[in-house]
């Protein structure tokens, strides 16, 4: 390894590390002691890093309020950057706020950082054609059962107990900070990007239960299945009907497949 290159290693090494170490390759001068001058680098790397995760979770800046820079120092502490792009490093957030005294004591926090994320991702990921009304019409009546939906790839599913998504509204609209309210049962919120803007709601229980059959390439009969359990049985096929409609308006879902049959 050249000179150069051992150099470049050695600071990169210095810039992850906690505390900043001494690099004897590095020297200094009047201005500044090598040591300075490293630290001026050291601080403002992780001054980046907590201005891009700012970026990518707006509602849980919101959420966090005063405590957001001392949540953010703390996990650039703990989880140094280890992908070239920066935009990735906010991927562990949400389990480090889950698992890490004292912001594991507020969950709100984690699942905060899990709606913001899911966001985040839903908006980069690649464009997917949805599929239409005809798509289902092209069907034939004995398909039906062994029919699958297969949902957008960028669809998400939140688990949340408290109202997170009121936060994320007010960061994305500029509005006033909501009061945090812990549900009296937790709620799935889902994520999805049917086109150009990411959308995200919540979810009724018999819903939420449906999709997730749904996204684990479930049957329209399982779906059915699903829907009996939950609700009288013979309200389950019109209740999954509606649902149907509903998913294909929205642009959630990508393709509808039969078995053998290319995806419609």
């Amino acid at each position: 390894m050249s000179d150069l290159r051992t150099m470049q290693q050695q600071l990169a090494e210095a810039m992850l590390a906690q505390p900043m170490p001494h690099v004897a390759s590095l020297c200094g001068d009047a201005m500044a002691d090598d040591a300075s001058r490293l630290a001026i680098y050291h601080h403002g790397y992780r001054i980046r890093l907590r201005e891009a995760l700012a970026v990518e979770f707006p509602g849980l800046r919101l959420l966090a309020g005063r405590r957001f820079v001392a949540l953010l120092d703390d996990y650039v502490a703990t989880h140094p950057s280890t992908h070239f792009n920066i935009r990735w490093h906010g991927k562990g957030l949400a389990s480090f706020l889950a698992t890490t005294p004292p912001w594991s004591e507020q969950p709100a926090l984690a699942e905060m950082a899990q709606l913001d994320w899911a966001i985040s991702t839903a908006f980069d990921a690649a464009a997917h054609p949805a599929a239409a009304p005809h798509d289902l019409a092209r069907v034939p009546p004995d398909a039906w059962a062994t029919m699958s939906l297969r949902i957008l790839p960028n669809a998400r599913l939140v688990r949340a107990t408290g109202n997170i998504e009121a936060f994320r509204r007010a960061a994305d609209h500029d509005d006033r900070r909501p009061g945090l309210r812990r549900r009296r049962r937790p709620q799935t919120l889902l994520v999805w990007r049917p086109a150009l803007d990411v959308r995200y709601r919540s979810l009724a229980p018999d819903e939420s239960a449906a999709l997730q059959v749904a996204m684990q390439g479930g049957t329209f009969a399982q779906l059915c299945e699903c829907m009996a359990e939950l609700r009288r049985p013979e309200a389950a096929l019109p209740r999954v009907a509606s649902l149907l409609m509903q998913w294909l308006g929205e642009g959630l879902i990508g393709s509808v497949e039969l078995a053998g049959v290319p995806p419609m």
